[in-house]
């Protein structure tokens, strides 16, 4: 398979009206802990919540994961709505990598969530995305507004022809953000991952680059 055009890092930090999308920096472990450390949070998650020495490791790796230049690459972006106000978002995906708290980076923000994008093959244009956001003030539309940052980043930066959710079915709050930001529920797979000693059903959302909201 022939390899596309290399392209640049991507314009990190994403701005949005309300939020900044950035990467992740060491300082952001206890931000992370706060919401993935709770029960209602990791629910459907592969597995949590977690404690404060995951929150350090979980961090520690996805500092590193700044661009796509093949299969499996990653860009991890921590989600930050600017000002001294804590703020959250909604529960999000699970696969991979799932719908605020002290003064972080640019701004005095508060992490509201993380978003991850990755390439599955190595033509680079089929992506993933997955996302987790505090569930502390839903409501707001502050995980849509990050992910469709994601999905320019998907369709216009990096060019990928396909990105899918893939999310426990039981899932609801994460389901109806995929259906807000335009994608289509394209199949549900029956007990095809064991969580925590569950099957458990997965449903499969999917957004072609001539589909993506203006």
């Amino acid at each position: 398979m022939t390899r596309p055009t290399p392209v640049p890092a991507p314009p990190v930090p994403l701005r949005t009206e309300r939020l900044s999308l950035r990467y992740f920096r060491g300082s952001d472990a206890g931000e992370l802990l706060r919401y993935y450390g709770r029960q209602d949070t990791t629910r459907y998650l592969l597995d949590g919540p977690w404690d404060a020495a995951r929150a350090r490791h979980e961090v520690a790796r996805r500092a590193g994961r700044l661009h796509i230049t093949a299969a499996g690459f990653a860009v991890c972006l921590v989600v930050e709505e600017p000002g001294p106000t804590r703020a959250a978002g909604e529960d999000g995906g699970r696969r991979g990598g799932t719908s605020p708290g002290e003064p972080a980076g640019e701004g005095g923000g508060a992490v509201v969530g993380d978003i991850t994008l990755w390439a599955v093959d190595d033509s680079l244009s089929l992506g993933e995305m997955s996302w987790v956001f505090d569930p502390d003030a839903g409501g707001r539309g502050l995980a849509t507004e990050a992910a469709r940052a994601v999905l320019d980043l998907a369709f216009g930066h990096y060019g990928m022809h396909r990105v899918r959710v893939r999310m426990d079915a039981r899932n609801a709050a994460s389901a109806r953000l995929c259906e807000r930001l335009g994608f289509r529920r394209e199949g549900l797979l029956r007990r095809d991952w064991l969580i925590r000693g569950e099957w458990t059903d997965t449903l499969v959302y999917g957004m072609l680059t001539e589909e993506r909201p203006r």
